[in-house]
């Protein structure tokens, strides 16, 4: 199961695709029988809903997150592994619980969290710190919401590590190079760029209004 509609989640999904595995909607993976390796990918409109009970609408998720509970449960008693790719918003519900992980139909075995946001403030509370290339799993005991050593019975297996595109840096680099020259390159001489304003991050020492929603990080708060 893979969250995240970004870039990690398309590349996540486009290595799950390589590897063989059959990509199915989100009702088939929660609804079908398989005797084979499946996948989901889930949007926000799958594993979060409206606190009041009406119409989801994405941009509502995204402007007010604090507004939403989670609606991942259904998802964590079929899943064996999850992969998380999204960005959090702290305003957001996170996927699950600690008190939810203890219970037994809770089925999720090992957690990819490759948006690695530290708990308590996480989407996936069992991140208990950022792993590292070289020893990139611990585990994760759910009843005593602590770290031990991974690949137990009735331990949750945790991957979290921050440095990830590190693991491939030439792939990566060539990519990104690539990109750059086909698609931005170009739009550096042209007296005015959408492109280059919706990628504009700051500018005269503030927040465009493409990426308010990191002001929370730039205050501090």
């Amino acid at each position: 199961m893979v969250t995240g509609g970004g870039r990690v989640g398309t590349g996540v999904c486009q290595v799950l695709l390589d590897m063989g595995i059959l990509r199915v909607s989100p009702a088939d993976f929660l609804f079908g029988k398989f005797d084979f390796p499946v996948f989901t990918q889930l949007n926000p409109e799958q594993y979060a809903a409206r606190k009041d009970g009406h119409l989801f609408v994405p941009q509502n998720f995204y402007d007010h997150p604090d507004e939403f509970n989670s609606a991942f449960s259904p998802y964590a008693q079929v899943a064996d592994i999850f992969i998380n790719g999204i960005f959090f918003d702290r305003r957001a519900p996170g996927f699950f619980t600690v008190e939810e992980m203890k219970r037994p139909e809770f089925r999720i075995r090992v957690i990819a969290d490759v948006t690695c946001d530290i708990a308590p403030n996480a989407s996936v509370p069992s991140t208990l710190r950022a792993s590292t290339i070289d020893n990139p799993v611990y585990g994760y005991d759910p009843v005593s919401h602590s770290e031990t050593q991974p690949y137990q019975d009735g331990i949750i297996d945790v991957m979290a590590i921050d440095n990830l595109p590190n693991e491939m840096p030439r792939d990566a680099s060539r990519a990104f190079g690539q990109m750059f020259i086909d698609h931005i390159l170009p739009e550096l001489f042209k007296p005015e760029s959408p492109i280059l304003e919706r990628a504009t991050i700051a500018e005269k020492g503030h927040l465009t209004p493409h990426f308010m929603y990191l002001l929370d990080y730039v205050t501090g708060d």
